[in-house]
């Protein structure tokens, strides 16, 4: 007898009984859908395409330059402190500021104060921590300034620091023989930096650079 396909869909199998016996359940098994096969092809798909793709997610981020982390929050303004108005003044008398006797991972308060100074500059390099290193210098004076890599490496400062930041540091040239360089005051550690202050007193982060002659 034929089943009826109403009420089997999808057996297509002829069905032979004798007497009074039922039809075999075994004989009107339904062919595969053709939807769940292509369901199951892209599954596959996807899936080997994630397997391929994720070795090199790991690898960029393996490589990945990381941010610095000496006095980090202070010197990229993560701690968002409250800034007085910028003061002009000099490498000179910043250089020949005396040395805080204690200087901690907190901001200390002179480290408020936002300096601007003339003087000539040299972009050295970008650091293992992705600052700009610029070496400031007047005469035989000379302090060192840097530009974080904002907002990459300064993800908790106010966007307002951000903008400032990320603009300074797009203006930097690798050399300026006059420049107009704004910045934060802030005391390093001596490491023997290229164009270290001898109060390793810094202008860092860097919230305004201009050139104003090659």
């Amino acid at each position: 007898m034929k089943i009826d396909p109403d009420r089997y869909p999808g057996a297509t199998r002829t069905v032979t009984r004798s007497g009074n016996s039922p039809p075999s359940l075994f004989s009107m098994r339904p062919e595969p859908s053709r939807r769940v096969l292509l369901v199951l092809l892209v599954a596959l798909i996807a899936a080997v395409v994630a397997r391929v793709a994720a070795p090199a997610s790991r690898q960029v981020t393996r490589w990945a330059a990381p941010c610095g982390f000496e006095r980090w929050t202070v010197k990229t303004l993560q701690d968002r402190p409250r800034l007085l108005r910028v003061e002009p003044t000099t490498v000179a008398h910043l250089t020949s500021l005396p040395r805080p006797a204690h200087v901690t991972t907190r901001r200390l308060p002179f480290e408020r104060h936002i300096y601007s100074v003339i003087a000539s500059t040299t972009f050295q390099r970008e650091e293992s921590d992705q600052d700009y290193h610029v070496e400031l210098r007047v005469g035989s004076r000379q302090m060192i300034a840097e530009a974080p890599n904002a907002p990459f490496c300064t993800p908790n400062a106010t966007t307002y620091r951000k903008v400032q930041m990320r603009r300074a540091r797009r203006r930097i040239r690798s050399y300026c023989s006059r420049a107009h360089v704004v910045g934060v005051a802030s005391f390093d550690y001596n490491h023997g930096q290229t164009g270290i202050a001898p109060n390793a007193i810094e202008l860092h982060p860097i919230l305004g650079f201009t050139c104003l002659s090659g």
